[in-house]
């Protein structure tokens, strides 16, 4: 970590259900995100605020890219102009921080590993790293993202009015029960994940990324291997899905 990212902070649209929402996200509008050229990796994080006054945030989308030039594609692909029009159909809110080199810090462990995430997004006035250096409950992945240089404004005409989110952290811990006693002692709104989905890896789509969930559970619940196979996904989509 410590390169080129974009953090994006998702608020449902109040007619649309939980569970549309998540499936439309996931499914629609993340296979059509996927692809976006230049994306190194995708990931969705479905989130329940832990506090009902928070922003009412329930999702997380967090892209790396392997410089600056990949991120272009963001902007200049012929995809993007679909995406803006796109994020109207469940998206109340889409907080969108292109961040620089070095905004977004790994400071502990692997995104991969197995137990409860938790993330905390920070408002101006807050020290995130002063909370950082009293937490005493060691979890297993931790990163921290810095917002500040990530302007939301300029995407999809986004009206930033009223609260100003300055970091994002992302953290790991072993249990529940230790998330929320963590995040208690961080002065930002905290978010709990529900659902975690890898949408690109590796520069490539994944089965979920190039299909939707549902397509991939469908393929799997029938024993059709071969659906997934190299060959099969390049002779339909055009192109090969990550392992």
């Amino acid at each position: 970590m410590g390169g080129v990212s974009t953090v994006a902070l998702i608020e449902r649209r109040p007619d649309i259900t939980r569970s549309l929402f998540t499936r439309y996200w996931r499914d629609v509008h993340g296979v059509m995100a996927a692809r976006i050229p230049g994306f190194d990796r995708y990931t969705q994080h479905h989130v329940t605020p832990l506090d009902t006054a928070s922003e009412p945030f329930e999702g997380i989308a967090i892209v790396t890219y392997g410089s600056e030039d990949d991120r272009a594609g963001l902007i200049h692909s012929e995809v993007t102009q679909h995406i803006h029009r796109d994020e109207q159909n469940v998206f109340r809110r889409a907080l969108l921080y292109n961040l620089g080199e070095g905004a977004a810090r790994q400071l502990l462990g692997s995104e991969d590993a197995a137990g409860h995430a938790m993330f905390i997004v920070a408002e101006a006035g807050h020290d995130i790293d002063a909370d950082l250096a009293a937490l005493d409950d060691t979890p297993l992945y931790l990163a921290v993202y810095d917002l500040t240089g990530g302007d939301p404004s300029g995407w999809n005409q986004t009206d930033t009015s009223g609260r100003v989110f300055t970091a994002l952290l992302h953290g790991v811990w072993a249990d529940r029960d230790s998330a929320v006693t963590a995040a208690g002692k961080f002065a930002g709104a905290a978010y709990m994940l529900d659902e975690r989905h890898v949408m690109v890896d590796g520069g490539r789509p994944t089965p979920v990324g190039l299909r939707g969930l549902d397509a991939v559970r469908t393929i799997e619940e029938a024993g059709a291997d071969n659906q997934l196979s190299e060959a099969v996904v390049r002779a339909v989509y055009g192109i090969a899905a990550a392992p």
